[in-house]
């Protein structure tokens, strides 16, 4: 039967002869490249070469082309099916896992919290201590200072001041005396300070009272009340008072009777149990017939200090001899102002005139 190839190529091993002009590829093994790539090498089967024999025929080789196949199909299984080869596939793009918020938020901007504690701690530690160095200071410049104060002036130059203004006129006031107790008590002494201090006090500051344990050695002061007379008195915190207005907190002036020596210008019985000032009643006179003329002059201030001037003169009357403790000439009252603001007297002194 004629299959359209030559019988006389074919040998007795029916196997195809070798023909003139024919090589036959030696078969190979793999899966065959079914892809249009021209470039890539196409992928033929193996087949084992026979043992040349004596006489024998040249065989023929054919390459058959392989035809594309489009559908995933595996080809090495189709032309070897006992040999299976791995495929190449392609694997599926990566997509970047993205982290969570945490773990960007550590990564992009880590923070570390600050803790304010010791700090806190620290500023109150240090406002602490120097709230306790000013406090103590301050004690320090008080104990130093006796009269710690606002002055008037903040140069130690001196600067004159209107002796009508308010503050000179006051101040001279308090410390101004007339002709009767200039004869009763003309030093400057406690007696006198303590006088001076009662002075202070106004008369709606007083009440009437009684003579209970109001004794005699108050000479010449009694006290006896009758339908026509009772006794005034006023209590002993308000002279304290007084004295401190007038003389400074630091004052140390005991309390005692209100008199100047044994004359009839004043008289008040101090009282301790009562703690009251009791006044008693003088019968003699207290009339004189010597006169003073008092003036006051200057006032001046430098820092915390007014000190004002008063020209005294006393006149003799005829057939009375004028006594030698009033003396005429420049008396000077020193005033300072203290820690709470009152200006008080530190001084009187006395300068001849002539």
């Amino acid at each position: 039967m004629n299959n359209g190839v030559n019988n006389t190529n074919i040998n007795n091993t029916n196997t195809l002869a070798p023909m003139e002009g024919v090589r036959i590829a030696p078969a190979m093994e793999g899966p065959v490249n079914a892809s249009g790539n021209s470039q890539a090498p196409a992928h033929t089967v193996q087949q084992p070469q026979p043992v040349p024999q004596a006489n024998a025929q040249p065989t023929i080789t054919k390459t058959i082309p392989v035809v594309q196949n489009t559908t995933p199909t595996n080809t090495s299984s189709m032309l070897n099916p006992t040999i299976n080869q791995p495929v190449e596939t392609t694997p599926p793009p990566e997509v970047p896992v993205q982290p969570t918020p945490q773990i960007v938020e550590q990564a992009i901007s880590p923070k570390k919290k600050i803790n304010l504690t010791p700090i806190l701690l620290f500023i109150m530690i240090a406002l602490g201590g120097f709230l306790i160095y000013t406090n103590s200071s301050h004690k320090q410049e008080i104990s130093q200072l006796r009269y710690n104060c606002t002055p008037i002036s903040t140069t130690n130059e001196e600067k004159e001041i209107p002796v009508d203004s308010t503050i000179v006129q006051n101040l001279y006031h308090k410390v101004e005396t007339n002709i009767r107790e200039d004869l009763a008590q003309p030093e400057f002494n406690d007696e006198m300070k303590l006088y001076l201090a009662y002075r202070q006090i106004l008369e709606t500051e007083k009440y009437e009272s009684n003579c209970n344990l109001f004794n005699s050695s108050m000479s010449p002061y009694t006290c006896k009340e009758t339908a026509a007379w009772k006794p005034k008195a006023f209590r002993e915190d308000l002279l304290r008072l007084k004295l401190k207005e007038l003389f400074g907190e630091n004052t140390d002036i005991p309390l005692r009777n209100i008199q100047l020596k044994n004359t009839c210008v004043v008289g008040y019985q101090y009282i301790e149990i009562r703690k009251e000032f009791v006044e008693g009643q003088c019968n003699q006179k207290t009339a004189t017939s010597f006169k003073v003329t008092k003036k006051l002059t200057k006032a001046i201030t430098t820092r915390n200090t007014i000190i004002l001037t008063e020209d005294v003169k006393y006149q003799e009357t005829e057939g009375l001899t004028l006594p030698e403790y009033l003396k005429n000439g420049t008396y000077k009252y020193v005033f300072r102002l203290n820690q709470n603001y009152n200006y008080v007297l530190v001084s009187k002194t006395y300068e001849s005139k002539y």
